[in-house]
């Protein structure tokens, strides 16, 4: 209940923030040589659309007071939406101006004879708007290095920010009050803030909390373990399910971070090693982390992420992976078997060959240490296999939960078809919607 209140009140505040710079505007402009209508529209509409891209660098500066009302995940999926949302209030911008009378021309094209400073910036704005959007939902169809893109990404909306506010404040009209002085400056603040905030203070904290590669393990199912310690602090609590941002770097200044699951168990001591687990998926992932090599210095910002079985509580646990989405989980069978806790768990795991099943040998291990059915379901089995085919579904699940399922907490961590299907099979069983918790773990 608390959690709720909670993601209300920053939802209610993110939606205050939004419209402030509108109704500020509608109450407090000049009265004399008002605009028609349209052009009012199109001013909203032009306010709406900066605020909403201002605003999208909150949503991604990890307030934990946010991401632990929301989830991290959940953020970004938010982020994603409203960046398209902001890139339609901006083109409706300079379409409503060019329906009352206002040449085009003059405003897309910052060299047509008849663009000055004030169409420049709103060029530049706008067309910087929509790279940004582009480029993040092509990404992979681009090719687009995700390091590359990060970079491209954070210019770009730089570049549309500072546009936007060089266009009002060149314009005059909507900053000649000093009720709108002061929002836009509130603004500005705010964003210069988050800025100065992730590129410089935090990685200034950081830089004296570095930490150390002990081992670069070679996991089945393309994958790497990457176990590290804290080198001259205590390292950080964590919660089975979290996860950190990684840089890799003599510096924590280095360009390019990756979100990562935590693969190890919580409740470690301080200054004990802490494990990620890292699944070939692209450049990074497939060729930088296997040649890490031990002693290499890493930088960690977490952990993030509400997805943990400490969070939820119920007389058992089902925990659904497919892929590398069994890192988090795995996380919280092992620290579930570290506690004594004698709660059963059932591990439902969809992977498409048995030799490519990640933490395989550990999971039977764990078996023995503590009370854990897990049920393999293999897409492309082998010859002579004889547990489930195909992919974890409803009927899957019905042939092997407990008669006492309805109240168990269902934790789910995989690709986004894995996601959707359990979306539709778990209320088709009759699971009550709040007892279930997903985290899909391609943010990027």
């Amino acid at each position: 209940m608390r959690i709720m209140l909670r993601g209300i009140l920053w939802f209610g505040f993110y939606l205050f923030l939004v419209v402030l710079p509108l109704v500020t505007a509608l109450v407090f402009r000049p009265a004399r040589n008002s605009p028609s209508l349209l052009v009012e529209i199109a001013v909203a509409a032009g306010f709406v659309g900066f605020a909403l891209m201002a605003l999208e660098f909150a949503l991604i500066s990890r307030v934990k007071g946010a991401a632990g009302a929301f989830g991290e995940d959940s953020l970004q999926l938010f982020h994603n939406l409203m960046g398209v949302v902001a890139l339609g209030f901006i083109l409706a911008h300079p379409l409503l101006l060019f329906v009352h009378g206002y040449p085009l021309g003059c405003w897309l094209n910052p060299w047509a004879a008849c663009a000055n400073q004030t169409t420049a910036t709103a060029a530049l704005a706008l067309y910087a708007v929509l790279l940004l959007v582009v480029t993040s939902l092509w990404r992979k169809k681009l090719r687009l290095k995700y390091e590359t893109w990060q970079i491209i990404h954070g210019v770009l909306a730089l570049v549309a920010v500072l546009g936007a506010l060089v266009h009002f404040f060149t314009i005059g009209r909507y900053t000649t009050t000093n009720a709108l002085r002061i929002v836009w400056v509130v603004y500005s603040t705010v964003f210069v803030y988050l800025i100065v905030w992730n590129r410089l203070l935090k990685p200034i904290v950081h830089w004296r909390r570095p930490w150390q590669v002990v081992e670069n393990r070679v996991e089945r199912g393309d994958s790497r373990t990457l176990v590290i310690k804290p080198v001259g602090h205590v390292g950080f609590d964590f919660e089975p399910g979290q996860f950190a941002w990684i840089k890799m770097g003599r510096t924590p200044f280095t360009i390019g971070q990756h979100p990562i699951s935590i693969s190890s168990a919580a409740d470690v001591p301080p200054g004990g090693e802490v494990a990620f687990t890292i699944k070939n998926l692209g450049d990074w992932s497939g060729q930088r982390v296997p040649a890490v090599q031990p002693g290499e210095t890493m930088w960690l910002d977490g952990p993030h992420g509400v997805f943990s079985s400490d969070r939820k509580q119920g007389m058992g646990y089902v925990l659904i992976g497919g892929g590398v989405g069994i890192t988090p989980l795995y996380s919280m069978a092992q620290t579930i078997a570290a506690r004594g806790d004698v709660r059963p768990v059932y591990l439902f795991y969809g992977s498409r060959y048995w030799d490519d099943v990640t933490f395989r040998e550990e999971l039977e291990a764990l078996q023995e240490r503590m009370n854990l059915h897990v049920i393999h379901v293999l897409s492309a089995p082998h010859e002579g296999w004889t547990g489930e085919v195909g992919y974890v579904s409803q009927e899957v699940l019905s042939r092997h939960l407990p008669a006492q399922y309805k109240r168990f907490v269902y934790l789910i961590c995989g690709p986004d078809p894995l996601m959707d299907a359990m979306e539709e099979a778990l209320p088709a069983l009759g699971v009550p919607p709040d007892h279930v918790h997903t985290e899909r773990f391609n943010m990027a």
